[in-house]
C-alpha cells in the first residue's frame, strides 16, 4: 500500500470514529459493515458515555491513569512539532479521531517527501512511536470495553487494530 493509500485509510478511520457514517466511502465494507439506518443512535450508544452507560469513550484521558494535563501537553507537543494546531471548537487532542488525523497527515508527509530517504525514515520513526505510545493503548482499551452489538461499531476498533499492526510491520516495528 502506498503512503497516499495508507493516509486515506487513516482518514477513513478518523472519520468513522468522529461521526456515525464517517469513513463509509473509504473503509472496506467486507471488513467494516456500512452504517445502519439507525447509525447515529448506534454510534452514540457505542462511543458516547454521556448518552449510554455501556458506551466506551474515544478520549484517551478517560481511560489512562496519568494526569490529563500531561497527556494533553504531550499530544500537543507532537502536533506542534509537525506544525499542526487545534481548530477552534475542534475535538480535544486525546480523541481517537484526532490521533488518526495526525497519522493521516504524517503518511501524507511521507508521500510528499518520498525522494528524501532521511525524511521518510524520520517520519516512519515518528509514526511507529506515536502508534505504539498513543494510539494502540487507546484502541486496545476501546476493544476491551466495547459492548455494542451494532455490526459496524463492533467491527471498527478491531479493524483499526489490524490496520495498525500492519502499519507497524510496514514501519519495521
Amino acid at each position: 500500500m502506498t503512503p497516499l493509500e495508507r493516509s486515506a485509510v487513516y482518514g477513513g478511520f478518523a472519520a468513522a470514529f468522529r461521526t456515525a457514517d464517517g469513513g463509509a466511502d473509504v473503509l472496506d465494507e467486507a471488513v467494516i459493515p456500512p452504517p445502519s439506518k439507525d447509525a447515529a443512535r448506534a454510534f452514540m450508544a457505542a462511543f458516547d458515555p454521556s448518552i449510554s452507560k455501556t458506551a466506551v469513550s474515544l478520549h484517551a484521558s478517560a481511560h489512562l491513569e496519568r494526569d490529563q494535563t500531561d497527556l494533553y501537553q504531550e499530544l500537543i507537543r507532537w502536533y506542534d512539532h509537525f506544525g499542526l494546531k487545534r481548530r477552534d471548537g475542534g475535538e480535544l487532542p486525546d480523541h481517537l479521531s484526532v490521533m488518526l488525523e495526525f497519522l493521516q497527515f504524517l503518511t501524507a508527509q511521507e508521500n510528499a517527501n518520498a525522494a528524501d530517504a532521511a525524511a521518510v525514515a524520520s517520519l516512519h520513526a515518528a509514526q511507529a512511536d506515536f502508534v505504539t505510545r498513543q494510539v494502540l493503548p487507546l484502541v486496545d482499551t476501546v476493544i476491551g470495553k466495547l459492548e455494542t452489538a451494532d455490526p459496524r461499531y463492533h467491527a471498527l476498533p478491531g479493524a483499526l487494530r489490524a490496520f495498525l499492526d500492519d502499519e507497524l510491520a510496514v514501519l519495521g516495528r
